[in-house]
């Protein structure tokens, strides 16, 4: 089973944040669990937090605003809600709901991300009552909740879901199953857990609030609770990414064309047209055009990066020297620090595949557009980025805690190489070539943000990731030889990310954080808060 998508795992998700691990999966957990725990008009009423001392959260979790996007994502706000940053002051005032972060042992630790809830919420009987959730954050802004009230589940927002309690909905499973699915929603599975009489209902979309009051009102049900889908729903689980030949076995199905095939996989994973696909991928394009647009338009006064300031603008407009780069590198290269400089001010953006690489592949674009590239142009070149991604997303892993840096830059240079080689009448092999130039360059790069922020070296390394994306499709479309092959490249990156010290693996104790002139800035910094 795999449920890789394009939209949401590699060029997603949508986020607020400078970290998809940190930021935009903490939100979506805290979303589900409050949305399970709430499900019957219940009121929350505090909410606790847990990370492992051993793990990643617990030292990056307040300068990458993983508790702000918990608290966000408990209190049920929306991405573009105007007050979205308001919320963690106002909840640690316990105004809506008291809010805490624990920094203690978990029994369950066994991945770098692990993270505990435990919700207390009031009944409309007036009782209190207490939930328990464990998951984890697995990269890019993918994450599961493994286990609920001490029960086993596997909650990944992939689908809407329906859990009843009863004797009588074990025993009438299909009949529900039937009945939730009513008015063409797509059911996309059942499971039945008979030594707790639960089953479980995976549908597309989440059912009417009638058609859960039915459900909920059949004899023999004693409890019924709901979570939506926290992005686009997979209605396929076939194995479709594992492979970069299988992809290109697709893409000459579709004449040769890698993008044309992009967009076939997906609609297959989304249970969509291939035209409304294309107007998702038309979409996600734009709105990573218009994050770089609102990146450029920043004002100094709403910079609240710790250590940087706001130069996307000035790389942009900055005359160089003729024969220094080019006009659309240079423009890649600002497009890139721009994205990033949104992200860390924690404006909108999109993780591609992840917030700490979020520059790359938007910069990529905006340098393409700006030079020659219409904004279909783009979208194909966006849905190449997509499936080399997606093929990485399978072999291996997004979360620098696992990987370093080489599952983050690397990966989106890696995407961002195949889309400039798509752009500019790059076949299918030669597409995964410029990829697979890229990731043989960066195997073992670290992840090593200073205090914690995704600013260093981050920004820089986002500049190079687009330079390194160019420099790779200029190289394959002159007629060089990667040799190795990208599925390849792709295990190795994994196997040395592995190998590396945690230090050096998104703890900020490594690299470029351990440097004396970042430990005096941090101390800087931390002593003037």
């Amino acid at each position: 089973m795999q449920e890789i998508s394009l939209l949401n795992s590699v060029i997603g998700p949508v986020m607020r944040g400078p970290s998809s691990s940190h930021c935009a999966a903490p939100y979506m957990m805290a979303k589900l669990a409050r949305e399970l725990s709430c499900s019957n008009g219940e009121v929350l009423k505090d909410a606790v937090v847990r990370f492992d001392p051993r793990g990643s959260f617990a030292p990056v979790y307040k300068a990458q605003s993983s508790d702000e996007n918990f608290a966000a994502g408990l209190a049920g706000a929306q991405l573009t809600d105007a007050d979205y940053r308001d919320i963690l002051p106002r909840v640690m005032r316990g105004e809506g709901f008291q809010f805490a972060i624990e920094i203690c042992e978990l029994e369950n630790n066994n991945h770098p991300n692990r993270v505990d809830l435990e919700l207390t919420v009031e009944t409309v009987e007036g009782e209190a009552r207490t939930d328990l959730y464990a998951g984890a954050s697995v990269g890019g802004g993918m994450y599961y909740i493994d286990a609920m009230n001490g029960a086993p589940v596997f909650q990944t927002g992939k689908s809407a879901t329906v859990f009843i309690w009863g004797e009588a909905a074990v025993l009438a499973v299909d009949d529900i199953a039937g009945q939730l699915a009513a008015g063409g929603n797509k059911l996309l599975g059942t499971s039945v857990d008979p030594e707790r009489n639960r089953i479980e209902v995976s549908l597309q979309s989440l059912p009417s609030a009638a058609l859960i009051a039915a459900v909920r009102g059949r004899e023999g049900v004693t409890d019924l609770r709901y979570a939506d889908a926290s992005q686009y729903p997979v209605c396929a689980t076939d194995d479709l990414f594992s492979t970069s030949d299988a992809v290109i076995s697709v893409a000459e199905e579709q004449g040769g064309s890698l993008a044309d095939a992009a967009l076939v996989l997906e609609a297959k994973r989304l249970g969509l047209s291939r035209d409304a696909t294309r107007v998702l991928f038309r979409e996600r394009c734009e709105l990573m055009l218009r994050v770089v647009a609102e990146g450029f338009d920043a004002k100094p006064e709403d910079n609240v990066m710790r250590f940087l300031t706001l130069r996307a603008r000035k790389v942009r407009d900055a005359n160089l020297p003729a024969g220094l780069g080019g006009a659309v590198l240079q423009d890649a290269m600002a497009g890139a620090l721009s994205a990033m400089e949104r992200d860390s001010n924690r404006g909108l953006v999109c993780a591609a595949p992840t917030a700490g690489s979020a520059g790359v592949v938007p910069g990529t674009l905006y340098g393409l557009i700006r030079h020659e590239i219409d904004i279909e142009g783009a979208t194909d070149s966006l849905q190449v980025m997509a499936v080399i991604g997606a093929v990485f997303a399978a072999r291996g892993t997004f979360a620098a805690e696992c990987g370093g840096c080489s599952v983050e830059t690397g990966a989106s240079a890696a995407m961002a190489a195949a889309g400039v080689a798509q752009a500019h009448g790059g076949d299918a092999k030669q597409c995964f070539d410029a990829a697979a130039m890229c990731l043989m360059n960066t195997l073992g790069l670290v992840c090593d943000p200073v205090g914690g922020d995704v600013e260093i070296p981050c920004h820089a390394r986002n500049v190079a990731g687009v330079s390194h994306a160019f420099s790779s499709a200029m190289a394959v479309l002159a007629g060089f030889d990667a040799v190795l092959a990208y599925d390849e490249l792709v295990d190795q990156t994994v196997k040395i990310g592995a190998m590396m010290h945690p230090d050096l693996r998104c703890t900020a104790r490594g690299g470029c954080a351990a440097t004396k002139t970042a430990l005096r800035m941090v101390e800087a910094v931390t002593q003037g808060a």
